[in-house]
């Protein structure tokens, strides 16, 4: 879309609606945005998602997000995870990508560094995410593996570290290797 084209305008008409207090109005957005959203609509949605909407509206941009085939969603989505607006939908971004079936093979780094640092819900997704990802590399699946028994060991919240564990046995799993 070029800079001010009306396909652009009705974008950022769609992405402002999502705002809206009134669901009709956000839902007529959804529908825009669905049939005529690129990569460009997920910051918006993941906006209008952590402004705590009404469950039709959250259902529906859930669903949204969970079929995303977009190009630059990956790297979209990465960005979001930074984004301390968005830190109420983390673990909404985090199920995206298994949702959607999103390959992020160059990014096992990243799912480890919030396993190991962020809440046992994050952990849990990443886990997902992991478990869900056809190819790791293996020179960064062993050197998470080190990562993450590591972290294991010294998690306090036994929640937490049970799925730390089940990390490592998917990664060793992977590795064909053991403890």
């Amino acid at each position: 879309m070029s800079e001010n084209s009306p396909a652009k305008q009705r974008m950022d008409l769609a992405f402002a609606a999502l705002l809206s207090d009134d669901d009709a109005q956000a839902l007529t957005a959804l529908t825009r945005i669905e049939t005529q959203g690129d990569a460009r609509a997920i910051p918006p949605l993941l906006t209008a998602l952590a402004k705590g909407p009404s469950s039709a509206v959250q259902q529906r941009i859930t669903s949204l997000l969970y079929q995303v085939k977009a190009k630059d969603a990956v790297p979209t989505l990465l960005a979001s995870l930074e984004d301390e607006a968005l830190h109420p939908v983390r673990t909404t971004i985090l199920a995206t990508f298994w949702n959607a079936g999103l390959d992020v093979r160059d990014h096992l780094d990243r799912f480890i560094d919030i396993a190991i640092a962020g809440s046992a819900h994050e952990c849990f997704e990443c886990l997902t995410v992991i478990e869900n990802q056809e190819i790791w590399p293996e020179k960064t699946a062993r050197l998470g593996l080190a990562r993450v028994r590591k972290a294991a060991t010294s998690e306090a919240d036994a929640y937490k570290r049970s799925m730390l564990e089940d990390l490592t046995k998917e990664l060793e799993g992977r590795l064909g290797v053991s403890a």
